[in-house]
């Protein structure tokens, strides 16, 4: 099989060759990777199936910022009030840069599955406004959120749009929605802040009949439902620490309703594990979700401090989960 037939054939539950992967590491640690592998090491040196790539759609953001931890954390937002958002310039969804380098991705990995990432409505709110702002807006301007909102994913469905026609294999929609404690929001307050705006993006992938992931890091069980409801077909990252991976098989895998996009320990075993402790991860979790198709192996951001002997032992483990 090729790296495409291989993921297509686990997100439909049927049994591939072996299980695809991907994994994502913190950016530092990314960037050490790359100098001594090269670029697009993950597929290049570890073989990986999936190759996720994105749209330059230049929403106004963070007026200035700071690096901190590997990340830069918004210190001054772009906008001091909702209510000053009527005449917010947006980006142009038509432009041809936006879709540079997902066709330059497609020709680069003919072979491979390529997802198109996508910011979700929370997300780029978040880059204008900052959280805590954005969580308050809901309730003093409504009006207003509900106007910006709507702008925001009209640009985002009609950008995801024109990349359906440029060869990707998935639409991947992108917002952080849960906590280590839970969701950040209701379900209801999330159906009507999130996944309504989302739901655009969602829809101009099933109008090109391409399956939809969904990215949320933290606790994501009592969203699950909705995401079915809504056309989700694989979930994204399902840290185990923090989702009941049993629970999901159950519900939601056995059934064939979602797929599993991840799955792995990161901040646990794959960083502080012996790499036999790693290789013993993978294999279980291969036994709990992966015998039957619906698992694509992936990790949250793999920590900076994480033994390069762990992430070897984590790819060669996935390398031998074999469907039977």
């Amino acid at each position: 099989m090729t790296s495409k037939e291989r993921v297509q054939a686990a997100i439909s539950f049927q049994k591939p060759d072996r299980t695809p992967f991907n994994f994502w590491m913190d950016r530092r640690l990314m960037a050490d990777y790359e100098q001594r592998f090269g670029p697009a090491y993950r597929v290049h040196h570890y073989g990986a199936d999936v190759v996720e790539t994105f749209m330059d759609l230049r929403f106004p953001s963070a007026v200035e910022s700071v690096y901190e931890s590997g990340t830069h954390w918004v210190t001054k937002p772009a906008l001091d009030s909702v209510a000053n958002a009527v005449d917010l310039p947006m980006p142009n969804p038509d432009d041809d840069f936006v879709l540079d380098l997902v066709k330059n991705d497609r020709r680069e990995f003919p072979d491979k599955f390529l997802i198109l990432d996508t910011a979700g409505a929370l997300t780029i709110m978040g880059g204008l406004r900052r959280y805590e702002n954005v969580f308050t807006d809901f309730y003093d301007y409504p009006e207003e959120m509900t106007a910006l909102l709507d702008r925001i994913s009209d640009v985002t469905a009609r950008a995801v749009e024109r990349a359906c026609d440029c060869g990707i294999d998935a639409v991947y929609v992108m917002d952080d929605i849960g906590s280590k404690n839970g969701l950040l929001m209701s379900p209801a307050m999330l159906e009507d802040w999130v996944l309504r705006f989302n739901r655009k993006s969602i829809d101009a992938a099933k109008a090109a009949c391409l399956p939809v992931f969904s990215h949320s890091d933290g606790a994501v069980m009592d969203i699950l439902d909705r995401l079915v409801e809504h056309g989700v077909q694989v979930v994204n990252p399902l840290e185990p620490h923090l989702n009941d991976l049993e629970a999901f098989r159950d519900r939601y895998q056995q059934p064939h309703k979602l797929a599993a996009y991840g799955a792995l320990d990161t901040y646990g075993i794959i960083r502080t594990g012996t790499p036999q402790d790693v290789r013993t991860h993978v294999s279980s979790t291969f036994e709990l979700l992966g015998t039957s198709g619906g698992l694509i192996f992936s990790t949250h951001d793999i920590p900076i401090d994480t033994p390069q002997e762990n992430v070897d032992a984590m790819v060669d483990e996935i390398k031998q989960c074999r469907p039977s």
